[in-house]
């Protein structure tokens, strides 16, 4: 009886074992159809066939929303270009967000929010700057040139905000304009 018993318990415990194994590779397999999902999606709102610039943008998995979180991005990168953000750049930051459709429950918006009290790591001015490249890549010269002026004049705004004297001038900082200079050789 008690080889009965310890042969019931080992099968049990094989159960248990290839069960989670097997949700464990469910998981995966699931995983890894959302992302190649992801980067259709992505590859279709954008025309970006670079593998490696739709991989990091999968790897976000905001699915479309993740062009949403790059178009905001050089506006964050300006906002932080001396080290904070003051009031008048939270407010600019909302109505670029606004502007461009972000919904406040989105995932999306998740990483705004986490961008406006903290400063994006480098790699997020390299991926935007790859995301950037490819984008424009097959873009026709005319559409090149409104993207680009687009996403410089949000970063433009954003610069001048808070700058200028008792508001009745603008003045971009020496770091703003950094900043803006690599956001615009990522159009070259």
């Amino acid at each position: 009886m008690a080889t009965d018993s310890l042969d019931d318990r080992r099968k049990a415990l094989e159960e248990q074992f290839f069960q989670k194994h097997e949700k464990e590779l469910v998981q995966k397999m699931k995983d890894a159809a959302a992302k190649k999902s992801s980067k259709e999606e992505l590859q279709k709102l954008t025309g970006i066939a670079d593998e490696q610039v739709l991989e990091m943008l999968a790897d976000l998995k905001l699915g479309g929303a993740a062009t949403l979180v790059m178009s905001l991005f050089p506006v964050i990168e300006v906002a932080w270009a001396d080290g904070k953000i003051d009031e008048q750049e939270r407010t600019a930051i909302m109505d670029a967000s606004k502007s461009i459709g972000l919904e406040k429950d989105s995932a999306a918006f998740e990483y705004l929010e986490k961008w406006i009290a903290e400063k994006p790591e480098p790699t997020w001015l390299t991926l935007w700057t790859d995301y950037v490249k490819a984008l424009v890549a097959k873009m026709k010269p005319d559409d090149k040139a409104m993207l680009k002026a687009t996403v410089l004049g949000r970063a433009r705004v954003m610069a001048e905000a808070s700058g200028g004297f008792m508001g009745v001038a603008f003045k971009i900082s020496d770091a703003e304009k950094r900043v803006m200079k690599k956001l615009e050789a990522a159009f070259d």
